[in-house]
């Protein structure tokens, strides 16, 4: 029986980062099984959630909720108190200059595109693992699925057709062969038709 989880190596691999990135994930909170070994879900979400800021404050604004607006109070009623003249300095105060920008801004952008590098890894080791587990189906798979099934309900209806209309030619007393044709010739018609109408325009 194959033991939960993966290893790091294996992780690593899966996601497209180096053991070192790896070892620093897990120090930072990546997800880890008792055994020692990763969480492969787990860690994917944790990735997800991680490395992409917008995700993680939607998130929270999720669970926090919209804040609403600051109502200041009410002033007391009757008449204001008289407003002290205001104190002027007796001497000028220079602006204080901003601060200056920290030593590792130049290396900020290239930091950010490896952000943006792991970001797009993570999502495409996300369609994997979707795609391991049966959730997400090939798209030209899902396409041929579909034709060979309405092929089959089409000669199915054909079928159909040739079987009952004797019997309708018996209960009717009306030439089987002319029966035959008139609901085959309508049957074709209205197969054509379903071919032709958007699925989402059929009647319940």
């Amino acid at each position: 029986m194959a033991e939960p989880g993966e290893s790091q190596r294996q992780f690593g691999r899966r996601v497209g980062l180096a053991p070192s990135r790896i070892n620093q994930l897990i120090k930072d909170g990546l997800p880890l099984l008792a055994s020692g070994r990763i969480d492969t879900e787990a860690a994917i979400r944790w990735l997800e959630h991680n490395l992409d800021p917008e995700r993680r404050a939607r998130a929270k604004q999720a669970v926090s909720g919209p804040v609403g607006p600051v109502v200041s109070p009410a002033p007391p009623s009757g008449p204001a108190p008289p407003r002290a003249a205001p104190v002027r300095p007796a001497m000028a105060v220079s602006p204080v200059a901003p601060p200056a920008a920290p030593a590792s801004a130049a290396s900020a952008p290239m930091a950010e595109v490896r952000r943006q590098h792991e970001i797009v890894k993570v999502a495409r080791a996300r369609l994997r693992l979707e795609t391991e587990k049966g959730r997400l189906i090939n798209r030209d798979e899902i396409k041929v699925a579909i034709f060979n099934r309405a092929r089959r309900e089409r000669n199915a209806h054909l079928g159909w057709a040739l079987r009952v209309a004797p019997q309708l030619a018996a209960e009717l007393s009306v030439d089987p062969a002319l029966m035959f044709t008139a609901l085959d010739r309508h049957l074709r018609e209205h197969l054509a038709d379903l071919a032709k109408t958007p699925l989402l325009e059929l009647p319940e």
